[in-house]
């Protein structure tokens, strides 16, 4: 194999790293099925590892900075022949979907680099406000930090709190292993043993390391329940429905802030 090309779903920076590693050129694009389906991809001798490329000929890419309000970063909006007439008869659709000017809001957020090489760094819809006003696109951010080998899945949510939670879902095979390379006998249930927590926060510290300080989770619920579409967590095609999880754990989040609120008022008197 010479190369590879993915699309479709974001690839880990960290994952395109060691196929490219391995001596496989990585390409990775972008696009939408309303832009038939390609907007922008890397290729031969134009290419950047966490970049989905540059637009392709014909087709022009601008941000809109408005859903971010960031300069430089916001809606990913997609002028050329490839984007879409519109939705057939269905003129309020055609209008949350285009610019005054004729744009396609794509619904996804991103920015251009100096080189015109486009990112995208997650979907509006995922997109929350901090209490401090600081927008959070939790998406990219779990990736990452599902990245440790103790984390089977992680939802982060923070919306109109003072800062960021997430509920980690625990790898049992691999904290076994970890337990016995160790010699640590795990007490009873796991999720409450002080030394996965430690190795928990470890893993959370040594992954967010590139996170902008509002977005790092500073506390967490563990457990041991995976999110899966049988148990609801899960949409048919394995996104996090997190309105579903944030039920779930709400009890356990709440008394997270709880818990900080009361010693910043400790601290503080």
């Amino acid at each position: 194999m010479k190369y590879a090309i993915t699309a479709s779903a974001a690839i880990g920076l960290e994952v395109a790293e060691l196929i490219d590693a391995l001596g496989i050129q990585v390409y990775e694009g972008y696009g939408l099925t309303e832009t038939s389906p390609i907007v922008s991809g890397n290729y031969p001798g134009t290419r950047k590892l966490g970049s989905v490329g540059k637009p392709v000929p014909g087709v022009r890419v601008e941000i809109e900075p408005r859903a971010t309000e960031e300069a430089g970063r916001g809606e990913i909006i997609v002028y050329g022949p490839n984007v879409m007439v519109g939705y057939h008869n269905r003129p309020e659709e055609n209008a949350k979907a285009f610019t005054p000017s004729g744009g396609l809001r794509t619904g996804d957020i991103g920015y251009l680099d100096d080189d015109g090489f486009l990112y995208v760094t997650g979907r509006i819809k995922e997109q929350y406000k901090l209490e401090n006003g600081k927008y959070v696109m939790p998406a990219p951010l779990e990736e990452t930090l599902k990245l440790s080998p103790y984390v089977a899945n992680i939802m982060i949510e923070g919306a109109n709190r003072p800062f960021n939670v997430a509920v980690v879902v625990l790898n049992p095979d691999a904290l076994a292993a970890w337990a016995q390379e160790t010699g640590v006998t795990l007490s009873a249930p796991v999720t409450g043993d002080p030394r996965v927590r430690e190795l928990i926060a470890a893993e959370i510290d040594r992954l967010d390391a590139n996170f902008r300080g509002f977005e790092k989770p500073r506390v967490f619920v563990l457990t041991l329940e995976d999110f899966t579409a049988d148990n609801g967590m899960l949409t048919p095609t394995l996104k996090i429905k997190r309105r579903a999880v944030l039920a779930r754990y709400a009890a356990q989040i709440d008394a997270l802030y709880r818990q900080a609120q009361s010693e910043a008022t400790a601290t503080a008197t």
